[in-house]
Formats: C-alpha cells, structure tokens, sequence
C-alpha cells in the first residue's frame, strides 16, 4: 500500500550542508519541515573498514510523489559519495499535518 507522505531521513557531514539543502528544499516546496538534528555519531562500514563520524540527522516531511525530485536535489548539492537518502512511509498521523504537508508542498 502506497501512503501519500513520507518521512525522509539524510545524513550529512555538519549542520551547514543540512541547513544547506533544508533551505534549497523548503524554497522549492519540495518539503513542509525538516528537523535537523546535531551530534549524531555514526558507526558503518565503508570500504571494507568500520568507520565512525560526527553527522547530522536531517528528518524531512513530504509527499511521497516528490522523492525523485527530491533525491535529484539532494544529491546535487550533498558531499557524500554515497548519501544516505531514506524513504519512511507515513502510515497515520495527525489529520491536520497531514493536511499541512499538502499546502506547503507542490509538484510544480
């Protein structure tokens, strides 16, 4: 079953890059809200070694049909190599939110 929004979770390297996109994001009502949360220590494996970093969490709202616009900016302006670009489906929510998301964001 397919849901009309979703959550999107990014990784980056420092709240500047996440303020970065945020912003480029909200200007082209490709998403409602995005929190940005400092301090995240990531443990991963990366190129056969484990590696830890410092990152920020980007947790972005939106509808699901503007992912793949979404992805596209996101990866133009991101450092990483490989981003971590993560689409979580909003089963149920807050009718009135929900109905936020819908205003704010467009597939013009």
């Amino acid at each position: 079953m397919e849901t009309k929004y979703i959550t999107i979770l990014v990784t980056t390297p420092d709240n500047t890059t996440a303020e970065r996109i945020a912003y480029q994001l909200l200007e082209k009502k490709l998403a409602a809200c995005i929190n940005i949360v400092p301090n995240l220590t990531s443990i991963y494996k990366w190129m056969g070694k484990i590696e830890t970093s410092q990152e920020t969490l980007m947790i972005i709202k939106t509808k699901t049909e503007l992912f793949e616009e979404i992805k596209k900016e996101i990866r133009r302006i991101h450092p990483y190599q490989v981003p971590e670009i993560i689409s979580i489906p909003i089963q149920d929510g807050n009718k009135e939110y929900l109905k936020w998301i819908e205003e704010e964001t467009t597939n013009e």
